[in-house]
């Protein structure tokens, strides 16, 4: 009888299923890391509603993307990557699309990685890392590029919005970076508390708080009569159309917004009020292998308090209850698929 294992799959929109599918076929340049702990992502909440990567598929759909374990099998190729080693998956490595559309997914007991090259798509722990930071990896390595694709001054007046688990690592790393003018806003009362625990942060629950910390903090001024903010940047996390509009409609004069939330829809921009600010408007998405390194870096010198990052783990069984919990922002930040045992 094969030996099985179970996954994570998205049957349709709003359709999740725990099914028990065939243990990994390894290849010589392949190999199998047990997973510890996955994260749940708003991107899978994303793909969830929409049924799929692009919306509805005829195969079911592998979740998973931000894991931790050891690696319990390697292939005959595999090079500086030994059994019983401590890592961190690189989804994207390879071109594995691992829980964004490839064949694998990473809320499962036992992940195939193709193609596996250290520091491309494993990256070794250090051995007091835990396997719960080892899973913000990736997220971080989101939140890395999308500061990196900020383009930022020292002195750089800065505004995230939306404070999930990308925003919240967002203005995590802008304060350890030392950026000292970071104003946030999110509409759930948890996250913003979170934020408001880091030195450099000023964070807030309402637009109009928001915005009105914005010209205390930053400044205001205004073009063509029309009152703005001196924010010099505004980094979207949410996915929000209608924020990207209420963002325009404050910016000053060659403001940069940085769009990494995920936008489902097509949204409607006024290229007049683009126009006459002469804003840059620029996106980011996932990150490069260095990035992917780098945050593992950062990750391994304790800067962040894993309670604050991680609210509830949440065993493979009980995995509906666990999206559940990853779409109220009033009582979860980070939902961890637990996987240990």
């Amino acid at each position: 009888m094969n030996k099985k294992t179970h996954q994570i799959n998205i049957q349709g929109p709003d359709i999740l299923s725990l099914d028990l599918v065939n243990y990994p076929n390894m290849g010589a340049n392949d190999l199998i890391v047990a997973i510890k702990y996955c994260g749940i992502c708003g991107t899978d909440l994303s793909y969830l509603s929409s049924g799929g990567l692009m919306g509805p598929q005829k195969e079911p759909m592998p979740l998973g993307h931000e894991m931790s374990g050891v690696v319990i099998e390697i292939g005959s190729n595999i090079k500086n990557i030994n059994i019983d080693d401590r890592v961190a998956v690189n989804p994207m490595g390879n071109n594995n699309s691992i829980g964004n559309g490839g064949l694998e997914g990473g809320m499962t007991n036992f992940l195939l990685v193709k193609n596996a090259v250290l520091n491309e798509s494993i990256f070794k722990l250090q051995e007091d890392m835990s396997f719960e930071i080892g899973a913000l990896v990736e997220p971080f390595a989101v939140a890395l590029r999308t500061i990196h694709r900020s383009n930022l001054d020292p002195d750089s007046k800065i505004a995230v919005c939306g404070l999930g688990c990308i925003g919240f690592a967002v203005v995590t790393l802008l304060n350890y970076f030392g950026y000292k003018n970071i104003v946030a806003v999110d509409l759930h009362n948890l996250r913003v508390s979170n934020a408001n625990d880091l030195e450099f942060v000023k964070a807030y629950t309402d637009w109009d708080s928001f915005t009105n910390a914005l010209k205390e903090f930053h400044g205001q001024g205004q073009v063509f009569g029309i009152p703005t903010s001196k924010t010099d940047v505004f980094i979207d996390c949410t996915g929000s159309h209608k924020l990207i509009s209420d963002i325009i409609n404050i910016s000053k004069t060659h403001t940069r917004i940085v769009v990494a939330g995920l936008h489902q829809e097509e949204a409607s921009i006024d290229f007049r009020s683009v126009l006459m600010r002469e804003l840059e408007i620029t996106c980011s998405m996932a990150y490069s292998n260095k990035e992917f390194s780098e945050s593992l870096e950062i990750l391994s010198k304790g800067i962040i308090d894993q309670r604050k990052f991680v609210s509830h783990k949440c065993k493979i069984q009980d995995h509906k209850k666990a999206f559940e919990l990853a779409q109220d922002g009033n009582l979860a930040s980070k939902v961890l698929i637990d996987l240990c045992n």
